[in-house]
């Protein structure tokens, strides 16, 4: 029989204690849990906006040996150390979540729950990673949708690719935020449900290499009657009191209850969007002996959609300035407006304006402002009390005229100038109109005299140049011309367009164009 000795024993004892201590101690089970991808802290209310969730959890101690999520089993997830996933998918309403992580060592738990809602409210937030090649970015069960053409990309301020260099983030995040302000008076915000406006997030200063669109939702208890009325506006700041807003406009859909108007990240890196309904009359209308209240059809609209404003803009007689005669530059700005065309870069040189016109009040057409160009047409732009302008620092006059002339809209005369200023005439809009609308044009001249003849009376004193536009454009109901002494119209080809007309015309352009 063995005998150890005292000191033998106390010697045992000390080793198998180094031994035993010497050992890791098991860590505590550590828990981080996405939803969808995004991050939910324990004890959380989520919203969310879609019915089919992915549940991951992962243990960053890397102890859990299980995960339990509502009672079931999670997946591991091959390829992803110490993390698991599982599907669900929600009732309308709260969804209480429990995820419960099993190791050698014990259990921790972590509880949230899931507030499902089907309409968009103020604190829902959806995020992709990067610029889908789809060409469709789909969100809040598809009441917002911004689309654009397949295989686009995000390009900085020179158009060089974004998202190649390290640190370069692609992220766009949409988020439904609440609304705190209107425009003024004549504005009301008319999401559906609460009022909300969206804002979208990207990086500063990115941009879409190819322009898309942006489709939001409007109230369905707005009339059809009164949707020609509905806008996208925008406001980098949040706030639509202010006056550094752009109307957007947009095209209608009665049946879906949705805007579509043009889109592109405004650099500013934040934007936010609304859909509102613009409710006002002008005094013209309901004087006689002005004889503009046919064009109210078509001007309200227009102006609800930011082609068009009262002008000049510092009136404060009530009226819209209708019987005005319409300069080239505004005309120009009607139709790439209502086109829904997007502006081309601000020239920062002389050297670098398309067009070669003199100076206007001191400028150079690539600096000038409205009223430079002329002041008692336009008003004063530098001090503007109205939320939304259609010229600013960002929409400068010289861009919608070369943006109208890029697209063969309004070209320039032989010496190289544009003429902002200049009234337009009755024949040069049927061009104009003609050309835009794609219209074909008889290349019979005779028979083109012919027809002209039997229609106007005044069909002498069209040009040349201009009479196979007159006659596509009256066949098409574009211009209908004006009653004449006896049974044959009128047309006053040399006659200057006024501003009523004018926009009457466009109006009835984008409507034959499904632009409204």
């Amino acid at each position: 029989m063995f005998r150890f000795s005292k000191v033998a024993l106390w010697l045992v004892a000390c080793a198998l204690a180094i031994i035993l201590f010497s050992q890791p101690a098991l860590a505590a089970i550590s828990l981080q849990v996405t939803v969808s991808g995004a991050p939910v802290s324990n004890g959380e209310i989520k919203l969310v906006s879609t019915k089919t969730v992915t549940i991951s959890v992962y243990d960053s101690a890397g102890e859990a040996t299980s995960v339990l999520i509502n009672n079931k089993q999670a997946t591991s997830v091959v390829g992803k150390a110490y993390t698991w996933e599982y599907g669900f998918s929600l009732l309308p309403g709260r969804n209480d979540i429990s995820v419960v992580a099993q190791s050698a060592s014990g259990t921790a738990s972590f509880n949230f729950s899931l507030m499902y809602v089907t309409t968009p409210v103020p604190g829902l937030t959806y995020e992709v990673p990067s610029l889908p090649p789809s060409g469709r970015i789909e969100a809040f069960n598809r009441a917002v949708t911004l689309s654009y053409p397949r295989d686009n990309l995000l390009v900085d301020g020179n158009g060089q690719l974004w998202g190649d260099a390290p640190g370069e983030d692609t992220k766009i995040t949409f988020e439904i935020v609440s609304a705190s302000s209107r425009p003024d008076n004549y504005h009301l915000l008319v999401s559906p449900g609460i009022p909300y406006l969206l804002k979208i997030s990207v990086a500063q200063g990115v941009y879409l290499m190819q322009p898309g669109e942006l489709t939001l939702p409007y109230d369905p208890q707005v009339s059809p009657a009164a949707a020609d009325g509905l806008a996208i506006w925008f406001s980098p700041d949040q706030n639509f009191a202010d006056t550094n807003n752009y109307i957007l406009g947009g095209y209608v859909d009665i049946s879906k209850h949705t805007v579509t108007a043009p889109f592109q990240f405004s650099g500013a890196g934040t934007g936010y969007y609304g859909v509102f309904l613009a409710q006002r009359s002008f005094g013209e209308f309901s004087d006689p002996a002005l004889d503009v209240a046919w064009s109210y059809p078509c001007v309200m609209p227009l102006w609800a959609k930011g082609v068009a404003e009262p002008l000049p803009l510092d009136r404060t007689d009530g009226n819209f300035g209708l019987v005005n005669n319409v300069n080239r530059l505004e005309f120009a700005t009607m139709l790439v407006k209502g086109l829904g065309l997007p502006l081309t870069k601000k020239p920062s040189s002389q050297a670098e304006q398309i067009f070669n016109d003199g100076l206007f009040n001191g400028k150079y057409f690539y600096q000038a402002l409205p009223e430079d160009i002329s002041s008692s047409y336009f008003g004063n732009y530098s001090t503007p009390s109205t939320p939304y302008r259609i010229y600013d620092a960002f929409h400068m006059p010289v861009q919608y005229a070369e943006t109208a002339a890029k697209n063969g809209i309004i070209v320039g005369y032989s010496d190289g100038t544009f003429r902002p200023a200049q009234e337009l005439t009755r024949e040069e809009a049927a061009a104009i109109l003609a050309r835009v609308a794609g219209l074909k044009l008889l290349d019979d001249g005779e028979r083109v005299k012919q027809e002209l003849a039997n229609t106007f009376e005044d069909a002498n004193l069209i040009s040349p140049w201009a009479a196979s536009s007159v006659l596509a454009v009256y066949k098409t109901k574009l211009m209908v011309g004006k009653p004449g002494a006896g049974k044959l119209l009128k047309f006053d080809p040399q006659g200057k367009l006024t501003r009523a007309e004018a926009l009457t015309l466009t109006y009835r352009l984008l409507k034959k164009l499904r632009k409204l």
